[in-house]
């Protein structure tokens, strides 16, 4: 679990999480890697979504780029492994949401829940300025306005105890939740180990509503070395958007 996480912190310091750790060492080459293109479920009647690019790139090794593709419903860009499926959703209170699982399994987000042995890449894209984004991020950054307003409302639920947390910088928090373990992964508590990030601004002053990401990857174990690719360009990405 130790070797996870290190690794995880390593290659998000890659993705700009921590300036110092990044100059270390070089950095891997932008690769493209081809877009898969998800249906999207529009919570607004008559909501088009933005065009989706046929390809991306990604500063990933050239031998874990081709185990690779983006996953995108024009809202949301995620990367997952080759082969597998997707849906993303548009809610009408402003969250974003993609999924990316494999063929034949139900999407884990839109399930009460999922299934014991859930495969899947999850992402998450809301603000703080209502319940369900400061519940995304009230566990992992307790001190904050948003944390307040989740337990306020009763939706900041406790981290396990066996859940591993750490704070690679101020606005990123990476998690690790082991098999049999529901926590702050979604899915998680199954039999596949779950690990990702939320990404979450520290501005000097919080506002009454920051814009939060969280993504989460819950690979069969031929697939958890591809994790942290993953979990990496998620938290870049999520950085080059507007942050309230």
């Amino acid at each position: 679990m130790r070797a996870a996480v290190s690794t995880l912190v390593g290659l998000l310091a890659l993705a700009g999480v921590s300036t110092a750790a990044a100059a270390a060492g070089p950095h891997p080459a932008a690769v493209p890697i081809a877009v898969v293109s998800c249906p999207a479920r529009a919570g607004v009647a008559g909501l088009s979504p933005p065009p989706i690019p046929t390809q991306l790139s990604a500063a990933v090794a050239a031998r874990t780029a081709a185990r690779l593709r983006f996953y995108s419903d024009g809202y949301l860009v995620v990367l997952g492994p080759t082969g597998w499926t997707c849906t993303g959703l548009e809610a009408a209170d402003g969250g974003e949401s993609l999924s990316v699982f494999p063929v034949g399994q139900s999407d884990p987000l839109g399930a009460t829940t999922p299934g014991a042995d859930a495969e899947a890449v999850t992402a998450r894209f809301d603000y703080t300025g209502h319940g369900p984004g400061s519940e995304l991020v009230c566990g992992l950054f307790p001190a904050s306005v948003a944390s307040r307003l989740a337990e306020a409302t009763g939706g900041c639920t406790t981290i396990p105890a066996r859940e591993v947390v750490r704070h690679p910088s101020r606005d990123v928090a990476t998690f690790l939740d082991p098999a049999g373990v529901s926590g702050t992964g979604e899915p998680s508590g199954g039999t596949n180990p779950a690990s990702g990030a939320v990404f979450f601004p520290q501005l000097a002053r919080e506002p009454a509503s920051v814009n939060v990401a969280k993504v989460t990857c819950t690979p069969p174990k031929p697939l958890a070395s591809l994790c942290p690719s993953i979990i990496a360009d998620f938290v870049g990405r999520a950085r080059l958007r507007p942050r309230s």
